[in-house]
């Protein structure tokens, strides 16, 4: 699996569609190595297995494309929203501001695509997994009006100036596309609803 370098210590092994599996970032500390999700593929778990030393895991949500490799993979911490560390009956919980040493930043992100998303910036860059896009409800992509509003005050708080989206081309989008994609969407609520259907 061919990895491809975002900046001097980020970089990711892109999803794929079949198997499903999501992106997986990859950001080099000095003594230690953070994994952004770990896919589903066989060779996304090869790919991590092959990178040497230390290595902390951080799940953005449970879906089993971003997750289905945590049984196949070597961490020696894993980082979780507690929706997710329950499923999966371990982890630490992110559901408060996590500050590390080395730079890491995790954070929990309200979303309506899945229950406990958590993110994970590190410097100018900001992994947010799913957390930006809807559910579906009746056929329709929809989204919840408060979460959306939550969702968009805690993105407009990180200091990234870029936000690295799972499944999507380009993975690395401007912060201020993102948020301003998320207001315009959040522009369409109904005050008689709190759900706002996007198609």
């Amino acid at each position: 699996m061919e990895k491809q370098q975002i900046s001097e210590q980020i970089s990711c092994f892109p999803a794929v569609q079949s198997p499903l599996s999501a992106d997986v970032g990859v950001i080099q500390c000095a003594d230690e190595t953070w994994i952004f999700d770990v896919g589903s593929s066989e060779e996304a778990a090869a790919a991590i297995n092959a990178i040497p030393g230390q290595k902390n895991v951080v799940l953005s949500h449970f879906h089993p494309d971003h997750t289905g490799n945590v049984d196949r993979v070597a961490y020696s911490a894993l980082y979780a929203g507690a929706f997710t560390c329950r499923r999966f009956g371990r982890g630490i919980t992110v559901d408060e501001h996590r500050y590390f040493e080395n730079g890491i930043h995790l954070f929990p992100l309200p979303s309506s695509h899945a229950k406990g998303c958590v993110g994970l910036e590190y410097g100018d860059y900001a992994f947010l997994g799913d957390a930006i896009y809807s559910t579906m409800k009746d056929g329709k992509a929809v989204y919840n009006a408060g979460l959306l509003r939550e969702l968009i005050a805690v993105l407009k708080s990180l200091h990234a100036n870029w936000f690295l989206l799972s499944h999507r081309k380009p993975f690395v989008n401007p912060k201020a596309e993102v948020v301003a994609w998320l207001g315009e969407v959040y522009a369409l609520r109904d005050p008689h609803t709190p759900y706002i259907f996007c198609g």
